[in-house]
């Protein structure tokens, strides 16, 4: 039977009419059945709860593996700036016979100060109701053998920052001497605290997290020379990471973490037997630790870096920090 709809002739086959494109003329009524499971359904709410919750389970168990890759990333970068470190203290001491000291206070430590005087910086203690004065980096100081900044003043023309150590330029942080895993915020002009009163001369000074060990770099006038290391470079600490109570080391604080350019403190040098981690109420006080999950990184004198554990025996610890102490056991930290 034909049938006629605006003058078209109808008398074909539905599938004659898709494939013509025709059937949007077609009157419902004319058209065949529609195949209802052709039509795409999406998800249901059920089903894009499941897939929420797989998607998270599966970011917990990822994400600490991920932490743990970027603390491993860390921990190497700062150990390669340990590496550096010494390398340019090993190059100090080749140059003139002896490894930097930790300085100390002289009459000639003076500043320009912001406000356009000269003056010294210093720290007085609450606790301890004593004021200590720093040395101050001065650029002839190691040639003469009376440097009053600490080693770690020394050692910036042997680590490619001649330009800092010439002007004694207290201002330019030096990424070298931080920790990546302590990630601590950039210093500020120092302010008085529950702790102590800090005599900046009102600027803020570079940070170091690392400090040498008091027994090879002693506070001035005194140094050692290699030769005074009897038990051996490989058996002796020469730097090591200090320990660091955020709540009491802040960015304006310098209580026992006296700057860069500074000598003669206990913020560039340290001499206990504890390694702790960071964290607040920590013994700090002259001891060692850093952010790294259950120790510190330390660098030998002949150079090396390891990663000694914080349940170090302490008198393993005793003896890798005296040079000429003539112990034997302390080969055993770098097998733990």
């Amino acid at each position: 039977m034909k049938r006629h709809l605006n003058g078209i002739d109808l008398n074909f086959s539905m599938s004659e009419c898709r494939r013509l494109k025709v059937c949007r003329f077609v009157p419902r009524h004319l058209r065949g059945p529609v195949d209802h499971t052709t039509i795409a359904r999406g998800f249901s709410l059920i089903e894009l709860m499941v897939v929420i919750s797989i998607i998270s389970i599966l970011i917990t168990l990822l994400l600490p593996a991920v932490q743990m890759a970027r603390e491993a990333a860390r921990r190497m970068s700062c150990s390669n700036n340990m590496k550096q470190l010494g390398l340019a203290m090993q190059q100090h001491a080749s140059a003139l016979r002896f490894f930097p000291g930790n300085g100390g206070y002289s009459t000639n430590s003076i500043v320009r100060s912001a406000s356009g005087t000269n003056q010294g910086i210093a720290t007085e203690d609450f606790e301890a109701n004593q004021t200590y004065r720093w040395g101050i980096g001065n650029p002839s100081g190691d040639q003469k053998g009376g440097q009053p900044g600490c080693w770690a003043y020394s050692i910036l023309a042997y680590a490619e920052q001649s330009a800092a150590y010439q002007e004694v330029n207290f201002g330019v942080k030096q990424p070298l001497y931080l920790c990546p895993s302590r990630a601590r915020p950039d210093p500020q002009v120092p302010t008085e605290d529950s702790r102590g009163r800090y005599d900046a001369a009102g600027w803020a000074w570079s940070k170091t997290d690392y400090a040498g060990n008091l027994r090879v770099t002693p506070n001035a006038p005194l140094r050692l020379r290699l030769a005074s290391i009897s038990d051996g470079l490989s058996q002796t600490y020469l730097l090591g990471e200090k320990a660091y109570d955020p709540s009491v080391q802040t960015s304006t604080s310098w209580y026992w973490d006296e700057p860069i350019f500074s000598g003669g403190s206990k913020g560039t040098a340290r001499a206990g037997l504890r390694i702790a981690e960071d964290g607040r109420g920590i013994e700090f006080k002259e001891n060692w630790g850093s952010a790294h999950p259950q120790g510190a990184q330390f660098c030998l004198a002949d150079g090396s870096v390891h990663f000694i554990a914080s349940g170090i025996n302490w008198n393993t610890m005793r003896a890798l920090l005296t040079p000429d102490g003539g112990e034997v056991e302390a080969m055993e930290a770098f097998n733990e």
